[in-house]
């Protein structure tokens, strides 16, 4: 479908072809945009998302194929009066395009969108792929750089403007084509302000720059989620994503300083000057002449030298800095420096070791089996240890799970409501339809009462006819008929319930039936009117009347067998002759047989006159009866037709009801359906709140399984078993993801429940461990230097318990005798480089440890530090740490440990040299480990201090402070002897050791290591004066060195005095202000 424009808008009226009107459009020359308003490549789109999946869709956009011209030659050649450019078939991102916003968000804003949300959530990998969909500074492919990195179409074509560019071009006007979009950009945003997009769509290049700025965050983040797991292996790849940021950022922007000065004005004075933007280009002088001045220009005769001048132009309110865009150059310098310089992301300083700790491959494979990323669990197993305590965590992970149910319960019911909406709509839906086909029954409904309303009126006119002829056959007069009517039915008091109706009625005249009284035998029960009675009376008077003449005929024929007999007589002459006889007496029969016959025939004539008379009283009767029927009829059809009336109405209603039930319908539906005028709780608010219902809930869940994994955590760290575990990797995999939160909330309870049985109480000791008995030459590395590294081995906690293991840090406090002004702070950093557990009692090939890999120790890399105020047993904690949910410093760390201890050198609050010693408090706890473990640590110990290694076995003798005698008189005496040297005189007794040395009954000292504070140059020692015989005077130069601050140090040349005992020294060294004296000892022989 293609829409086109008018170039000539002539109103929105009804244009009428007035001759003014032809004359008006003759004189303008029209022109015509064609503008395509389908989408060419939806099936095409479709195809590669199903063959080639996201990959195959993401890449369509940059191809060249997808373009077809729609104006051609062939299919329709566009005239001079179509504006160029002319449509074609391709993919459109326009602003004016009408599906350019689908393309926009299937190519841009959809894989920006999913790779935004990926990293929020941790994945960092997976938002990676997702952004070289838009971004893939990764891409080695050939092509011009930067385009071929950007894998959205329109931003390989869009020319990027800095905003100081965009802004003066809106004064200059220079670029006409850029200066219409930065007005409409102008305009959108003030019609639109809150919508950044709207602005977007006319500035592309602000979509690459947030594109670049996300995929930085993207970088970092995942830089500094490796970061934080402080192993080799993981800052290695950190490091190459910060170096990869730091490739995209390139060099940091420069601050380039004003190159002029500017007058200030008030707005009066700029109000002419105004842009679109409210800004002003002004003209300043430089600082620096010709420091403005454009770029030469070839000469030619007719244009005259560019003035080079002073004087340029610059916009009067400036562009702000954008410190956003800024910090991505610090925050990936700060990572880069941090690592390069070993520090942690916090920036502490510690020595990483050279491998990984190892993974447990059943744990893997559990979770593999559960459908997860190995390398996201492969990634939590290094986080560093919680902040607080198990039961914190615990009841912090309880109580999130208790959320999670709570949005579990919401997801549920908006499930339900959703489904619920969606079976209401399904349903109005349903009986809209239903309706609609309803409508034609109750449409025939009311057509049938009609019909039966119209046959109502023709049974009325079939009665009325049989009425009207049976009264005129009875003798009514024509005239006087008359057909009965209805009134018009009353509708309104019929709706209103008022209705009140009568129909006309026609008298029904009954027959006169007169019974007959006489004869009651001849009825024989029946009911006879008299004429019928009649009837048969004369019938059987004329049946009485042939019996007799029957008779006499019988009588006649018998009488005529009788002989006749005569007689004659002549009286006058005349005779006469007289006969009787038989047939006389039959002539007399036969005459009275006739004369019955005459009294039969009359009576039967009677009886049919009667008959007859009869006949017509009851046709009368019968006529009668019709017309009353018919009357009846007439009266009953009345009736029906009333009623036919009320149900031809009563159907219109059904209909128009019907009708309105339809409408009705249809708004109930559109109220389900139309989320802008219906119903706000509809389908789509029930979809949304479960989506937004299911996104809380996946975050909450998250956020109780990161606190119940940190909670794990935890309780393998206090209780000292990391093999046991609680979790599980499958709790989403039920239906809707519903009842994961019941399950952690059950595993977080088992957790509790365990450490509830397994919090077993252990040993709680105390161990002060001095510097100065520990290691001598680190206490005068403190002095010296102000810093200094503390070993503290299993054998110094042997000392007091052996046999014991599992010894784990509570707390460490410090206290450094000392020195120091009124109110002056002895300020210390102690940290925790690294330290060891032994976790197993067994002894495998030996008490001591073998290697970095024996299975029975345990070590624990994180840094921690603390700093001291008073240096008096404090634990670099206000209060103590007592009721504190987090961990104490240091606790739950091994206690077979390394320290590093520094003091503030740069402006010392006090003299270092005062410091007398450095003792460590220890609070710790261990299991007993048995005979054998005890057995062998005994062994080990004295083995120890046969070998000069046990602890104590070095002892560090400040001359000046604990002989202060001889001192005094070695300072105080005058070097002799060539070269001059002093004697410095010492005895050596049992005090000078520690009580358990007195076991070592043949002790003899392995080393002596002395350290001198003299001016420049080195120290010559001697352990024999000048004139004692040749040979037994031997030399020990104490030379400069770095690592104790300078001292002269070195170690006293064999023969080695007496461990008890007195023994000189002679040095040549008058500027001696202290001399430190280690002493090594141990068995002899050894």
């Amino acid at each position: 479908m293609t829409a086109f424009h008018h170039g000539d808008d002539l109103g929105s009226t009804a244009y009428q072809p007035t001759d003014i009107a032809i004359e008006r459009i003759r004189e303008r020359t029209l022109r015509y945009a064609f503008r395509t308003h389908f989408h060419p490549y939806v099936g095409e789109l479709v195809h590669r998302l199903v063959t080639d999946s996201i990959d195959g869709l993401q890449g369509v956009d940059t191809e060249d194929a997808l373009y077809e011209p729609l104006m051609t030659d062939r299919k329709y050649g566009p005239t001079a009066l179509v504006s160029e450019p002319y449509p074609v078939a391709d993919l459109d991102f326009s602003t004016s395009g009408g599906y350019a916003v689908y393309n926009w968000e299937l190519f841009f804003h959809l894989p920006l969108t999913v790779a935004m949300q990926l990293s929020r959530n941790g994945r960092y990998e997976e938002a990676q792929r997702w952004f070289h969909y838009v971004f893939d500074p990764t891409d080695d492919s050939d092509g011009p750089t930067p385009a071929r990195f950007w894998k959205v179409r329109p931003f390989r074509t869009t020319d990027v403007e800095s905003i100081t560019e965009i802004l003066t071009n809106l004064s200059t006007g220079a670029d006409p084509a850029l200066l219409a979009d930065t007005v409409s950009a102008i305009a959108a945003w003030a019609d639109r302000p809150f919508s950044p997009h709207v602005v977007a769509r006319y500035r592309p290049s602000a979509y690459m720059t947030k594109t670049v700025m996300a995929y930085l965050d993207n970088l970092v983040a995942w830089g500094d989620s490796l970061f934080r797991q402080d192993t080799g292996e993981a800052i290695n790849e950190a490091t190459q994503l910060y170096v990869l940021a730091a490739n995209l950022l390139g060099p940091r922007p420069e601050q380039v300083p004003p190159k002029g000065l500017q007058v200030t004005q008030t707005y009066r004075g700029l109000r002419a000057d105004l842009d679109a933007f409210s800004n002003a280009l002004q003209e300043i002088e430089a600082d620096l002449p010709f420091d403005l001045a454009p770029a030469p220009t070839p000469l030619s005769a007719e244009a005259p030298l560019a003035t080079l001048t002073g004087i340029g132009s610059t916009l009067y309110f400036c562009v702000p800095r954008n410190s956003t865009l800024l910090a991505y150059w610090d925050t990936v310098a700060d990572r880069l420096f941090k690592i390069r310089n070993s520090l942690t992301i916090e920036g502490v300083f510690r020595q990483l070791p050279l491998f990984e700790p190892p993974i447990d491959p059943g744990m893997l494979a559990r979770a593999a089996a559960a459908g997860l990323n190995v390398a996201a669990v492969v990634s939590g197993l290094n986080q560093p240890l919680p902040l607080v305590r198990f039961r914190t965590l615990a009841a912090r992970a309880a109580q999130l799970c208790q959320e999670v149910r709570g949005l579990g319960g919401q997801l549920l019911s908006a499930i339900e409501k959703k489904d619920a909406e969606t079976l209401a709509v399904l349903r109005a839906r349903q009986e809209r339809q239903l309706l609609e086909l309803a409508e034609v029954v109750r449409y025939e409904a009311w057509q049938e009462t009609i019909k039966s309303r119209e046959a109502l009126e023709l049974s009325l006119a079939n009665s009325y006819q049989r009425f009207r002829h049976y009264q005129r056959l009875l003798g009514a007069d024509a005239a006087t008929l008359t057909k009965p009517e209805l009134d018009p039915l009353d509708v309104h008091s019929l709706l209103s319930g008022r209705f009140s109706a009568t129909e006309p009625t026609t008298a029904v005249t009954d027959a006169e039936i007169e019974p007959a009284q006489a004869a009651p035998d001849v009825a024989s029960g029946h009911s006879l009117i008299p004429e019928e009675a009649n009837e048969l009376q004369f019938l059987i008077h004329a049946q009485t009347w042939a019996d007799k003449a029957g008779a006499r005929e019988t009588t006649a024929s018998i009488l005529a067998a009788i002989p006749a007999f005569g007689a004659f007589a002549t009286p006058i002459g005349v005779g006469a002759t007289s006969t009787f006889g038989g047939s006389n007496l039959a002539s007399i029969a036969s005459a009275t047989a006739s004369e019955a016959r005459a009294q039969s025939a009359g009576m039967s004539y009677y009886a049919g006159q009667s008959a007859r008379i009869a006949g017509y009283d009851r046709r009368e009767q019968d006529w009668t009866l019709q017309s009353g029927i018919a009357a009846g009829e007439m009266n009953v059809t009345l009736k029906q037709l009333r009623a036919a009336q009320l149900r031809e109405a009563m159907a219109e209603r059904d209909y128009t009801n019907h009708q309105q039930q339809i409408r009705n319908a249809a708004d109930i539906e559109r109220f389900l359906t139309d989320s802008r005028t219906g119903k706000t709780a509809n389908e789509a608010f029930y979809l949304w709140l479960k989506r937004e219902t299911r996104g809380l809930y996946g975050r909450c869940f998250q956020l109780a399984y990161d606190t119940a994994r940190k909670a794990e955590r935890a309780l393998q760290h206090e209780l000292g078993d990391p093999h046991r575990t609680f979790l599980r990797y499958d709790y989403r995999g039920g239906r809707q993801e519903l009842l994961a939160g019941e399950q952690l909330y059950l595993d977080v309870t088992r957790m509790e429940l365990a450490y509830t049985d397994l919090n077993r109480r252990e040993y709680e000791l105390t161990k002060h461990v001095s510097l100065r008995q520990l290691d001598p030459r680190a206490l005068i590395e403190l002095r010296t230097t102000g810093q200094c590294t503390i070993d503290i081995g299993e054998a110094t906690f042997d000392l007091d318990a052996p046999g014991h293991y599992f010894r784990r840090l509570r707390g460490a406090a410090v206290t450094i005798p000392c020195v120091a002004g009124p109110y002056a702070g002895v300020n210390c950093t102690l940290t925790l480089l690294s330290s060891s557990v032994r976790t197993s009692p067994s002894l495998g090939d030996g008490y001591d440890r073998i290697s970095a890999e024996d299975d029975r120790f345990s070590d624990y890399y994180g840094v921690q530090s603390i700093v001291t105020s008073s240096a008096s047993g404090d634990n670099g904690l206000f209060d103590g740490g007592t009721g504190d949910e987090r961990y104490l410093p240091f606790e739950g760390s091994g206690a077979v440990s390394q320290w590093r201890l520094e003091l503030p050198s740069d402006v010392p609050q006090f003299d270092h040299d005062t410091i007398a010693d450095v003792v460590l408090h220890l609070r710790y706890t261990a299991r007993e480990g048995g005979l054998a473990l005890r057995s062998a640590a005994v062994a080990a110990l004295r083995s120890r201090i046969a070998a000069a290694s046990a602890v104590g076995s070095t002892r560090l003798l400040s001359v000046r402070h604990e002989f202060p005698t001889e001192w005094a008189r070695f300072t105080t005496t005058t070097p002799a002897g060539e070269p001059p040297t002093a004697p410095l005189a010492l005895t050596l007794r049992e005090e000078h050791y520690p009580y358990w040395a007195r076991l070592t009954e043949d002790r003899v000292l392995h080393a002596v290591e002395l350290f001198a504070s003299a001016g420049n140059g080195d120290v010559t020692v001697y352990d024999a004066a000048a004139d004692d015989p040749p040979g037994s005077r031997h030399e020990t130069l104490l030379r400069s060195d770095p690592s104790v601050g300078g001292l002269r140090s070195g170690l006293l040349a064999e023969p080695l005095p007496a461990a008890l005992g007195s023994w000189t020294l002679y040095l040549g060294d008058p500027t001696i202000t202290d001399l430190w004296i280690a002493l090594t000892w141990g068995a002899q022989g050894t």
